[in-house]
């Protein structure tokens, strides 16, 4: 077996590795020195951190921090209802459809004196309708119009 990382020796001493690996890592450790060292290690290094004084702010944090959140809850504003939420969006849209059928009456309406073969036609035209002449001759040959 290869030598596991360091990634792994930690999470094996901190007992966070799958039961299958933990086993595996458990059964390596006896004949391997060098893995053994570096847990050695890794434990002398745990038991130092947890020897460090920990640090007074000075202040307590916490209580800062709740004083900020009430204040700040009952300055709150009253909830609006959904609807007013959703309002924009369902107007823009709704505009947006009124829009393209507007236009699409247009389209329509403004051949109503051609024949419908012709109308469906003219969709696969070189130019269809309502779209620019990028050649000049383009515009001038239609499909439906022969």
């Amino acid at each position: 077996m290869t030598c596991p990382e360091h990634d792994e020796l930690s999470a094996y001493m901190d007992d966070m590795l799958p039961p299958g690996e933990g086993e595996r890592l458990a059964s390596h450790l006896p004949n391997c020195p060098i893995c053994r060292q570096r847990l050695n290690e890794l434990n002398a290094l745990r038991l130092s951190l947890r020897e460090l004084p920990s640090p007074a702010l000075g202040f307590d944090l916490a209580a800062r921090l709740e004083g900020r959140l009430n204040s700040a809850s009952s300055r709150r504003q009253p909830a609006r209802p959904s609807w007013f939420v959703w309002a924009p969006g369902g107007l823009v849209a709704m505009m947006g459809l009124a829009a393209g059928v507007w236009l699409g009456s247009l389209l329509i309406g403004g051949a109503a004196g051609m024949p419908s073969s012709t109308l469906t036609l003219r969709v696969f035209d070189p130019v269809p309708p309502g779209g620019l002449c990028a050649v000049p001759e383009l515009c001038r040959v239609t499909k439906g119009s022969q």
